[in-house]
């Protein structure tokens, strides 16, 4: 079968998403999801779910599916969904961030102006090898930190420092903190597959 190009396109750009998706997949590409998945390994598409160094891997295969571990009740929006990722059982709409510890000892979560989403919940790990969470912080849009909304922020950097932390602990879930490194180790142990 031959491919259009506004369909390979289609393929790489929004593979990751097939992935969870292949019932779409197969109706927008008119095709079994085997066809499908074999030429994305033809292209040499990688998949988000094996990929650590893929931009989406730890925001939306880790973190993402973590939450809906977590907290209980929550409805998960599609990958791509704009300006947040899950709505809460009481209706808020929260979009997931997640950071790796970077090499100037801080985590940097993008905000981008959300002005959509009720709350961020912010889930700092080691690095992107291990995944081992280390932060796990709720902020409300509407929280003012450097004298600015969070919803006005491009972004929102927390060095990993005793003062900066003990800044954000108000924020922090450590509660749930012990069942986000719980939901990372079966994550890890089973490749993803069952999560």
């Amino acid at each position: 079968m031959k491919w259009a190009n506004d369909q390979l396109n289609e393929l790489k750009n929004n593979y990751a998403y097939y992935i969870s998706h292949k019932k779409e997949a197969e109706e927008y590409f008119d095709m079994d999801w085997y066809l499908i998945h074999q030429k994305a390994l033809n292209l040499k598409i990688p998949s988000m779910k094996i990929n650590k160094k893929c931009g989406v891997f730890l925001g939306c295969y880790v973190a993402e599916r973590m939450l809906s571990y977590i907290f209980k009740d929550v409805k998960r929006m599609p990958n791509g969904n704009r300006g947040f990722d899950f709505i809460c059982n009481k209706g808020f709409k929260i979009d997931v961030k997640s950071s790796c510890i970077h090499k100037n000892n801080n985590y940097a979560f993008a905000i981008k102006k959300n002005k959509i989403a009720d709350y961020f919940l912010c889930i700092g790990f080691d690095n992107r090898e291990d995944l081992n969470p280390q932060h796990i912080w709720l902020i409300s849009s509407d929280a003012i930190i450097n004298n600015k909304k969070v919803r006005n922020m491009i972004g929102i950097v927390i060095p990993n420092t005793v003062k900066s932390l003990a800044k954000y602990s108000k924020y922090e879930l450590s509660d749930k903190l012990k069942e986000t490194i719980e939901c990372c180790t079966t994550l890890k142990n089973n490749k993803g597959e069952n999560l």
